[in-house]
């Protein structure tokens, strides 16, 4: 897997001398979550509960590439000590917690989507996601 900020792979932003660098997770404003971990809880907001081998191969078919369990198994793990996810019997579920740290990141792709203008309503777009999915475009 390619290095990322959260592995020591990312480079620290320009500072003066001195300066403290603070995570917006350290203050509240945004849980520090990987793309990997949005997909999940992504895919566990839509369907659960679901197992590591059904969550791998809703994420292929989004990345239209194979995506194996035992790539998934460490940010599922990771999510699961945050309390974003809870277990079952081999399956896991997305929490309120996990719903809650999804939440301002799934606002942000619509407005991303909809170039800031605030047209597309987040309830339309996933309404028409779904219904995209079950017609198999």
């Amino acid at each position: 897997m390619p290095p990322t900020s959260r592995n020591g792979g990312g480079t620290s932003p320009p500072s003066e001398p001195g300066a403290k660098v603070v995570p917006l997770s350290a203050v509240g404003a945004l849980a520090d979550m990987s793309m990997v971990e949005f997909c999940l809880g992504m895919a566990l907001s839509r369907r659960a509960p679901q197992s590591v081998g059904e969550l791998a191969t809703e994420l292929s078919a989004w990345f239209d590439r194979p995506v194996r369990s035992r790539a998934i198994k460490a940010p599922l793990e990771a999510m699961l000590g945050r309390g974003w996810v809870a277990p079952g019997a081999g399956t896991y579920t997305l929490s309120d917690a996990g719903t809650a740290a999804l939440t301002p990141f799934t606002h942000a792709l619509v407005r991303m989507l909809d170039g800031g203008r605030r047209l597309l309503d987040l309830a339309v777009f996933m309404s028409l996601i779904k219904e995209f999915e079950r017609s198999g475009s």
